[in-house]
């Protein structure tokens, strides 16, 4: 990828007409003054107001005692307004070559400008979109642009916990061989966005006792808990009976179609990188037109594939292509 400066208003108000004059957004006036609304206040530097109160107020006419805590209205509306960019980017919006996204964990616009490597940002941070990094030797995640894959913290174990650290110790073996989750490191704060933790990472504990080991999944923003099936395995302790029992656990929670992306999609929290491994994966499984379409369109907007035909089914190049990082 290359960088690029920053882009005039008159280049952003274009990009923005054309998404608010499309088919995709005809039918959707809600979400076409909500996408209008942040990116004229993000033009006029006045980003820093782009908060639930005041677009609850302004956008959706709320009254003052409106509470963004209580009232999920504007939360729920700017994940219709990025599926519904997403939807505009892969189909009548495929060949725009300046793009607007709303992160997640916040309403400000970003944008994106497409060149021949796939997106490069528009905002003038000269830095990949996706770039993982530690600052200055912190041990918190941070990125550059967008959280792209869900990031698994594991809870440290009691000191006498034998099955609960012989269960982690398998776990973490699976770093190098997982596409669709990142690890956290043993040492990593878990990272915050607006007083609460950034919405794509998820705890795991794990707790043995007298009954087997007995293992917790936790999405860390809501603080609820995903169903395993099962939560708790008998074992007697043998490490390679803990192995075994750490990749089924692996292989049903933290893969593509595994219970931490379905409650992501469910909860309308998957990014575009994540949406792009599924439509990968399920051509793959499926070999079908309908489903090749889709993870052709989905590659060209998030791998830098442009209007090319081809198409990568393997995922560790899909993932080397589209800079995705754990």
């Amino acid at each position: 990828m290359s960088t690029a400066a920053r882009i005039d208003g008159a280049e952003v108000s274009d990009a923005l007409q054309r998404v608010l004059t499309s088919r995709t957004f005809a039918r959707s006036e809600r979400l076409r003054s909500f996408l209008k609304f942040i990116v004229e206040m993000e033009q006029l530097g006045l980003s820093h107001q782009l908060k639930g109160y005041t677009i609850g107020i302004d956008v959706f006419s709320r009254d003052t005692g409106f509470d963004p805590g209580t009232d999920p209205l504007v939360r729920v509306q700017a994940g219709k307004l990025r599926k519904l960019l997403h939807q505009f980017y892969a189909s009548e919006g495929r060949d725009e070559t300046l793009r607007i996204s709303i992160p997640l964990g916040g309403y400000v616009p970003v944008y994106e400008r497409m060149a021949e490597d796939g997106l490069v940002p528009a905002n003038g941070s000269g830095l990949d979109l996706i770039e993982a990094h530690f600052a200055d030797g912190a041990d918190h995640w941070t990125l550059s642009g967008a959280k792209s894959l869900p990031r698994l913290f594991i809870r440290k174990p009691a000191p006498d916990d034998q099955l609960a650290s012989i269960f982690i110790n398998a776990m973490r073996l699976w770093n190098s061989r997982l596409w669709a989750v990142s690890f956290a490191g043993p040492e990593e704060r878990i990272h915050f966005e607006g007083g609460a933790p950034h919405p794509l990472q998820f705890e795991l504990k794990a707790e043995g006792g007298p009954t087997g080991l007995r293992l917790q999944l936790r999405h860390l923003r809501s603080n609820r808990e995903i169903p395993l099936s099962p939560s708790v395995f008998e074992t007697s302790g043998d490490s390679l009976e803990i192995g075994a029992i750490a990749n089924q656990f692996a292989g049903a929670n933290l893969t593509i179609p595994g219970s931490i992306y379905r409650f992501c999609h469910k909860n309308e929290l998957s990014t575009g990188q994540m949406q792009c491994l599924d439509a990968t994966y399920r051509y793959t499984l499926e070999g079908t037109d309908a489903a090749y379409l889709v993870a052709r369109r989905s590659q060209q907007q998030w791998a830098g594939l442009g209007s090319s035909g081809e198409i990568i089914t393997e995922m560790s190049k899909l993932i080397a292509r589209s800079s995705l990082l754990r």
